[in-house]
């Protein structure tokens, strides 16, 4: 996600790359979940922990206006039958490709990826799960 690398200052975002780069290769997971597509997203544990170190020091510089803009596509109900991952995937992807096309301020991004993290950890499989395939 460009805009992501665009808010941060060139150092930042050099330092950030690994990040970013995982950013995309998620993102590009999340577009097959949502269009039904079984796999397995990219980054454990350890990467989410990377992220929340990332967004730590971004926490709580967005405000009402960006919470409610980027929950406005990830707070969705779920239908009868409708799979859970699927909806939630959908939404993410739903809502990054608003974000590319609105370039919100960077606040409004952070709490996306803020978002982002608490959403994927309910994404995760059970470990006892079979092990979907990469995408």
């Amino acid at each position: 996600m460009s805009l992501v690398r665009d808010a941060l200052p060139p150092r930042r975002a050099r330092e950030a790359a690994p990040l970013l780069d995982l950013l995309a290769s998620r993102l590009s997971a999340l577009a097959e979940i949502a269009g039904g597509r079984s796999c397995a997203l990219p980054g454990g544990a350890a990467a989410r922990a990377r992220w929340r170190r990332f967004l730590r020091p971004r926490e709580g510089s967005w405000h009402d206006g960006d919470e409610n803009l980027v929950r406005g596509f990830l707070d969705r109900w779920v239908r009868p039958g409708q799979d859970p991952r699927v909806a939630a995937a959908r939404g993410l992807v739903e809502a990054a490709d608003a974000l590319a096309r609105m370039a919100p301020r960077p606040e409004t991004l952070w709490f996306y990826l803020w978002e982002m993290e608490s959403l994927l950890s309910g994404l995760t499989p059970d470990p006892r799960a079979p092990r979907e395939p990469a995408c």
